[in-house]
């Protein structure tokens, strides 16, 4: 079964008057269905978050996200993104319209509420019990 990708331009917002834009790219595998990778490259000596899908389709409709990630819409047709390191918070603002249909991609392939028809749970157990 075939993976997702898409590439945003996200923009790291450092205070009132600064920000930078760069590419991250959103990967999501069938076979790990609950998360979304975010792969932000050089731009951040080659970071990779793992998300929830479930985290960024409810920060699309509303504020979201408890501990290290918060996700909510913002007023101007974008999406903020908080992710909180060992070096402080991060913040993201990516454009509502390619993330949404990056989400909606990951839907037609792992429709929401069926994740656990597509985990392979022999495997799974077999990983538990040898660790």
């Amino acid at each position: 079964m075939a993976n997702v990708s898409a590439r945003v331009v996200m923009r790291l917002i450092t205070d009132e008057t600064h920000s930078r834009e760069f590419g991250v790219e959103c990967h999501y595998r069938p076979d790990d269905p609950y998360a979304v990778r975010l792969h932000f490259g050089a731009a951040a000596q080659d970071a990779v978050w793992v998300l929830s899908r479930e985290l960024l389709l409810r920060g699309l409709r509303g504020p979201a996200g408890e501990g290290d990630v918060h996700i909510e819409p913002g007023t101007d047709g974008s999406v903020f993104v908080a992710l909180r390191g060992t070096d402080g918070i991060a913040l993201l603002e990516a454009p509502y319209g390619p993330l949404a249909r990056f989400l909606a991609a990951t839907e037609e392939l792992v429709p929401a509420g069926c994740e656990t028809l597509r985990l392979d749970w022999d495997s799974w157990l077999t990983e538990l019990l040898s660790a």
